[in-house]
């Protein structure tokens, strides 16, 4: 009877022994698996994360740089109509004082002017919103019969040098011109406007380096 004895309490020490080691090994692998996968769960995070804040950067970068890529057309588009209204008032003076050929002169350089500014807009298109290539492209084409209009009555004058109706038709037509002109100034104005940039904090956020790697551990 007591041998049985033994032999059922040194199995239920082996069991409990046994159970126990198992209970550990399950439990320490458990542990280190968890470690493991929240480790490897934070290395991929940490990786994505600064994928997408590389291509932010990127996306970023590329919109300041189409940003002021069109900022640089609209201002070139600007000068050159300051341009054309300034020699149209040299042109209105050459007339008033009889000089015929400086007004000729002066009005083959508003032609030309006006060619520079429609190659601009043309190259440039691609930084403009639909809604302002549009109506430019209406513009310029109003522009063009204007300019062949006031050549045709510069002839006209230069022909007949003392009919002040030819002169005062020249001038109205010039008149008409100059509205159009401001008309397109307005309109770049406001594209000029609603260009969008990016503001400074930004920039200065862009411009610093990644913030200090987190620690690897626990």
């Amino acid at each position: 009877m007591s041998e049985v004895i033994y032999y059922v309490a040194a199995g239920a020490t082996l069991l409990v022994v046994w159970l126990g080691a198992t209970f550990w090994a399950v439990n320490f692998f458990i542990r280190q698996v968890t470690q493991q996968s929240c480790q490897d769960f934070r290395v991929r995070m940490r990786g994505e994360t600064e994928r997408a804040l590389k291509l932010f950067r990127e996306g970023l970068c590329e919109q300041i740089v189409q940003q002021e890529n069109k900022s640089d057309a609209l201002a070139r588009l600007y000068a050159s109509l300051i341009d054309q209204l300034r020699l149209g008032r040299e042109f209105l003076a050459s007339l008033g004082e009889g000089e015929r050929a400086q007004a000729e002169k002066q009005l083959r350089t508003i032609r030309g002017t006006g060619e520079h500014f429609t190659d601009t807009f043309q190259k440039q298109g691609l930084f403009f919103s639909e809604e302002f290539t549009r109506t430019v492209k209406d513009l310029l084409t109003q522009q063009k019969t204007g300019q062949e209009r006031l050549e045709e009555l510069l002839r006209r004058v230069q022909r007949e040098p003392h009919n002040a109706h030819a002169l005062d038709d020249l001038k109205k037509e010039w008149g008409l011109f100059e509205d159009l002109l401001n008309k397109l100034m307005d309109y770049v104005r406001n594209e000029f406007r609603r260009r969008n940039p990016v503001s400074g904090m930004m920039m200065k956020w862009l411009n610093e380096g990644p913030a200090p790697a987190e620690s690897h551990g626990g």
